[in-house]
């Protein structure tokens, strides 16, 4: 087992605590300019990877689980469903790695399971200044992004 300097346990209770009940907002986690990088470029509009500041990441906080009541083919997972496992922390400094594998039912119904690496970059303060969120791409927009529900014909009308 690594021994970690005060900094670095610190940054590692940081970034556990993005997953954990406590603190209810998140958003206190980071610094005001913080930027997330989220290399799907669906989490917050079409082509967008990088999310900076403090507003942009609490819409990817607060947004991550909201249920959909539009026609937009997405689904988003249930938090209160969500489970983590297999978690592995690392820390170097001012950097901490997590890893783990998530699991949820989504707001349709949809079993939901990837695996997610998170690198995150510490301020002097110990709040996050930089995430960058590592996921199977691939697999997220298969199953939150392509949920479009299939139009019946209509010949006879």
């Amino acid at each position: 087992m690594p021994e970690y300097s005060s900094e670095e346990q610190r940054n590692i209770d940081t970034a556990n605590s993005l997953f954990d009940a406590e603190p209810a907002d998140k958003s206190t986690l980071f610094a005001e300019d913080a930027v997330w990088w989220n290399g799907l470029p669906f989490v917050r509009g079409a082509g967008v990877t990088e999310h900076e500041g403090i507003e942009a990441i609490r819409e990817i906080l607060t947004g991550a689980g909201r249920a959909r009541t539009d026609d937009s083919g997405i689904d988003a997972y249930d938090l209160s469903t969500g489970r983590n496992e297999d978690v592995l922390v690392l820390a170097d400094g001012d950097y901490v790695v997590r890893q783990h594998t998530f699991h949820a039912k989504t707001h349709g119904g949809q079993d939901y399971t990837n695996v997610y690496c998170f690198v995150f970059r510490f301020n002097d303060e110990g709040r996050i200044q930089y995430l960058t969120e590592h996921w199977n791409t691939w697999h997220a927009h298969n199953v939150l992004f392509n949920n479009f529900k299939i139009e019946p014909a209509h010949p006879e009308a």
